[in-house]
Parts: C-alpha cells; sequence; structure tokens
C-alpha cells in the first residue's frame, strides 16, 4: 500500500463514526481553546492587578475550568433536549470567554503603553530639575559676589569722599596738597544673565499616540478572529448535538483500532459454521427477508475498520441468499475493487447478536481469510 499523504492521516485522525460526530473533537479543539483561553484571562488579571488580589481570579479560573469538564460531559448526554441545551450554554460561555480574554489583552498592552510613557516622563522630569538646581544654585553665588563686590565698593567711594574732603580743609588752611589719580572702583565681572537648558525635541508622533491609535483596530481584528473560529465550533456542535443517534451501546475503542501490533488470536472457523443447532432454528432467508438492522450493523462495523485504511472503503450488496462485501481504492477520481468475499446472510444475524468490538475483529479474520489487506491487522 502507498504510504497515506499528510492530509490522508489527518483526516483518518479526525474521522469518528456516524451518531459520534464531535465527541472526540471537543476535547480536541472546543477544550483546549475554552482552557487556554480562561487560563490565560485569570494570569493576565493577576498581572494586571495586584497578584495578591489576582491569585483569587488564578483560583477562580481553576474552578471555573473544572466546571467546564462537566458542562462538555453532559453536552453528550442521550436527552437530546438537555444535549442541545448544554451546548448552547457553552457555546455563550465560550463567546464570553473570548470577549473577557481579548478585553484584558487590550487592557495590558495598553496599561503598559501608559506606564513606560509615564517613567519616561519622570526620569526626563529628575534631570531636568537637577539641571535647573545647578543652575540655579550657579546663579545665586555669582549674585552674592556681585553684592559683595558692591559693598566693597561703597567702601571705597567713602574712603574717597573723606580723602577729598580731608584735603580741601588743608588747602583752606594755606597747606600745600598735592593732588593724584584717584582710585577706580572695583567693577563686577560676572553675569547673571538668564540661561535657559536646552529641551529634548520631540518626534512627530510618538509611539504611545501611534499605539493609542490603532490598539483598538488591532484587538477587535483579534477578536474577530476568535469570533469566527468560536463560530464554527459552535456551529459543528450545536449541529452534531441535534444529529447525533443516541446510543447506549460501548464507546468505540481508538486504540484498538489504530494499534498495529501483532495479535495471534484463536483459530475460529468462518462466520456460523460451527453453529450448526444455531441454523436449525432459523429458516433459509432470501434477498427479499434479510435482516435490515444486521445489514446497518455490517456497514457501521466496515466503517470502524476503514477508520485506519486512508482512500479505501467497503461496499456491502445483497444478492440473493449472499453477501457481498468490496473492497474499494480510490483509482484517478474514480473506484477500483480490489478484493471482495462472499458471506452467508447468516452474517448478519452475527451483527446483531453480537457485541459491536468482538464482531469487528472476528470480520476483520473473516475478511483476512478471503485475501483482503487490511494492514497487517487481523
Amino acid at each position: 500500500m502507498n504510504k497515506p499523504s499528510f492530509s490522508e492521516r489527518i483526516n483518518a485522525r479526525l474521522r469518528e463514526p456516524e451518531g459520534e460526530i464531535f465527541k472526540a473533537g471537543k476535547w480536541r479543539f472546543w477544550f483546549a481553546l475554552a482552557f487556554g483561553l480562561s487560563l490565560g484571562s485569570a494570569i493576565l488579571t493577576a498581572m494586571i492587578f495586584a497578584w495578591s488580589a489576582g491569585s483569587l481570579t488564578v483560583v477562580a479560573g481553576v474552578l471555573v475550568l473544572w466546571t467546564l469538564v462537566g458542562t462538555l460531559h453532559y453536552s453528550d448526554s442521550e436527552d437530546s433536549q438537555l444535549a442541545r441545551g448544554v451546548s448552547l450554554l457553552d457555546s455563550i460561555t465560550l463567546i464570553c470567554v473570548l470577549a473577557h480574554f481579548t478585553f484584558l489583552l487590550w487592557t495590558f498592552g495598553h496599561l503598559r503603553t501608559l506606564q513606560s510613557a509615564e517613567a519616561k516622563y519622570e526620569a526626563q522630569a529628575e534631570r531636568y530639575n537637577a539641571k535647573a538646581e545647578k543652575i540655579s544654585a550657579d546663579n545665586t553665588k555669582i549674585a552674592a559676589d556681585a553684592r559683595q563686590i558692591a559693598i566693597e565698593n561703597r567702601k571705597a567711594e567713602r574712603l574717597r569722599n573723606d580723602t577729598a574732603c580731608q584735603l580741601r580743609k588743608a588747602a583752606q588752611s594755606g597747606a600745600k596738597v598735592q593732588t593724584g589719580p584717584s582710585a577706580a572702583g572695583i567693577a563686577p565681572a560676572l553675569s547673571t544673565a538668564p540661561i535657559e537648558l536646552e529641551k529634548p525635541t520631540k518626534p512627530d508622533e510618538s509611539s504611545e499616540r501611534f499605539l493609542t491609535r490603532w490598539d483598538f483596530w488591532i484587538r477587535a481584528a483579534n477578536l474577530a478572529e476568535l469570533l469566527l473560529a468560536a463560530a464554527t465550533l459552535i456551529y459543528i456542535r450545536n449541529r452534531s448535538a441535534k444529529t447525533n443517534s443516541p446510543t447506549s451501546a460501548p464507546s468505540m475503542n481508538f486504540d484498538n483500532l489504530l494499534s498495529v501490533a501483532a495479535r495471534t488470536p484463536a483459530v475460529t472457523p468462518a462466520f456460523r459454521k460451527t453453529h450448526a443447532s444455531y441454523q436449525q432454528e432459523k429458516t433459509q432467508k432470501t434477498h427479499a427477508s434479510y435482516d435490515f438492522e444486521g445489514l446497518k450493523k455490517l456497514r457501521e462495523a466496515l466503517k470502524d475498520i476503514s477508520f485506519r485504511l486512508p482512500g479505501h472503503c467497503f461496499k456491502v450488496d445483497v444478492r440473493g441468499d449472499a453477501v457481498w462485501i468490496r473492497m474499494v481504492r480510490a483509482n484517478n477520481s474514480t473506484q477500483e475493487t480490489i478484493a471482495s468475499a462472499k458471506a452467508k446472510l447468516d452474517i448478519l444475524d452475527d451483527a446483531v447478536r453480537m457485541e459491536r468490538g468482538a464482531f469487528r475483529e472476528r470480520l476483520e479474520r473473516f475478511l483476512t481469510e478471503n485475501g483482503f489487506d487490511l494492514g497487517g491487522n487481523s
């Protein structure tokens, strides 16, 4: 057999029997999405607010996650009304989780932007105040020196005035007085002219303003993506809740279907060959009187077998007093039969009478004995 492609392996992994659509998928996709968003919302809340108070939110988030497990379980109830009601409520809850997470994400991003701008402003203000205080101290010292110079000049001026007065009195009394150049005052050499600090030039557009302008649309787009993904899951869940057929049969063991380990079952004859006493109690059936329920069970068992055979399927036809089983393979948009086997109508009785898993295993052995290639499992 050709190695299955990536898409075929994915389809085989996600394929579920009819009547059980999205029962396993709700844990693969729905639970993972709701779990991640709920846990992320709790962590974001604790990061936005104080951890001492936010830790209570984390505890509440864990409780909500545990409740989510229970609601997912009851969404597969055999009561269709209960299943659809729970599915609808889960859908509304998921939308609220999406809105909550997206709003918290927007709040967290905007808060960090504002905190960054505030820290930058405080640092700039501190540097500006330090420079302004230094310039003010220098100006104060210059002004003090200028006052001291003014005092010395006034003292020198009084001394000159006293000297001039004494000389006039001496001249009036007839004494000979010699005059020389007068002493000049001390002129201050310092200036206290106002000094302006060079302020940093602001960019044409700040990062805070840019983020504030586009932050809403970015978050809105993110929310739209999450809502579309959730809407798809919501449609699948509610549609499957409406159409799934209630069943009390044991769930199919996917591990057995996916396992490729070699098995050595006990040698068992073909269908009904060892049940002569039972055959005597049954009348010979014709094409018009075969068991329709048995035919349905047989087709379901063949679907279970083809689950691990990508690109292959089985066809069942009732002809006369025999049941023909054909294995077909897709080939260039057509189907070709690669194996076929003829069984008695009693196989339909076995399909109804036997447990699903046991019937499937016996059917696999029957097909293998008749030349069907089932990938190594018999």
